[in-house]
């Protein structure tokens, strides 16, 4: 009869496969730390051509995962652009409902649509004495389309002087 003992351990030792057996664990979602959570569903808004409805079936695994989605970090990985080609032509009352959420959580390209619109907002262009607050978040965040915008609109609203108003 072969013996179970490892010499010297004085403990019975498992076989291999029940080894394995009892060392794998299934991991879940929820195993990841959240940092790493966000990176991943930031990248995927960032990269998809539906954002939106990667979200929602991220959020449909499991609670953590919704925890997650609802992330500021996320919401500023979307990409405007890309949620725009779909999103604008098929819901446009779900576009600008959610254009101005992304603008709450700095997401750039949102911001600076924002923006526009208020400045654009009727037929002729109204000179600002001050940016839009969304467009001030494009500009300091680093949009470099919307900090051209910003100085030619402030040498507008300075009546082409080189000075800027106070």
């Amino acid at each position: 009869m072969a013996s179970s003992r490892t010499p010297g351990s004085g403990s019975a030792t498992l076989s291999t496969p029940a080894l394995m057996v009892a060392r794998r664990r299934l991991l879940s979602l929820a195993d990841l730390p959240t940092k790493v959570a966000v990176l991943i569903a930031g990248h995927l808004t960032a990269t998809s051509m539906w954002p939106m409805d990667e979200l929602r079936a991220l959020q449909a695994t499991c609670r953590f995962m919704r925890h997650v989605c609802h992330d500021p970090e996320v919401g500023r990985c979307i990409s405007v652009e890309r949620l725009s080609d779909g999103m604008y032509w098929y819901d446009i009352d779900g576009f600008f409902t959610l254009l101005p959420r992304l603008a709450q959580v700095s997401n750039l390209e949102a911001c600076f649509i924002k923006g526009m619109h208020v400045i654009f907002l009727g037929p002729v262009i109204r000179p600002l004495p001050v940016l839009d607050e969304n467009l001030k978040r494009a500009v300091h965040g680093g949009h470099k389309v919307a900090a051209y915008v910003a100085t030619i609109l402030l040498y507008m609203a300075n009546g082409g002087t080189g000075t800027v108003p106070p």
